[in-house]
């Protein structure tokens, strides 16, 4: 069964889709990063700053650790019409690396839609639409991110990618593909 994977961007009126994603990305991650923390109200906090632990609301959690999301194009990740993920993507007006157009900085995929091609999907339509030099990373432990971006980038780029910093960084560029 192949499933319509759409994008469209977030705007006022249903940023909190991508809100309420990154509430359920944030706690995916604490697995991987032991910076990350669930806080006393169970919340998922980066710890280390101050505040933290006064965190109580999930509308909160995501301010707290929303920190330079703002200058970024929020993208929800649509299955048959119905919200499925987010991704938000930085361009030159973030702070990227020297030489480098747009950064990948988020990317979540519901539970409910892995596996199924969703991820693969999405993250073409991402790459499609934008077109110059790109930087991901992956958090070390999260294995299961690190397969899925060097599969795809392989596929997505014909092996014409760099893998760098022990494979948590990838850098391409997609204006010839």
């Amino acid at each position: 069964m192949s499933l319509t994977v759409t994008l469209r961007s977030a705007d006022a009126t249903s940023k909190h889709i991508v809100e309420h994603f990154f509430l359920n990305f944030f706690v995916e991650l604490s697995q991987y990063d032991p910076k990350m923390e669930i806080n006393a109200h169970g919340l998922p906090v980066y710890g280390g700053f101050d505040g933290a632990e006064e965190v109580k609301t999930p509308e909160e959690c995501v301010r707290f650790n929303w920190w330079i999301r703002d200058r970024g194009e929020w993208i929800i990740i649509e299955v048959e019409g119905k919200p499925a993920g987010f991704a938000m993507v930085f361009d030159r007006q973030a702070p990227l690396p020297d030489g480098i157009d747009l950064e990948l900085m988020d990317f979540y995929i519901a539970p409910k839609y892995r596996r199924k091609g969703v991820g693969q999907e999405a993250a073409k339509q991402i790459f499609d639409r934008r077109r110059g030099k790109w930087v991901l990373y992956e958090l070390a432990a999260n294995t299961p991110a690190l397969k899925f971006w060097h599969r795809f980038l392989e596929d997505y780029t014909d092996g014409n990618f760099e893998n760098l910093e022990d494979g948590t960084q990838q850098r391409f560029d997609n204006r010839s593909l």
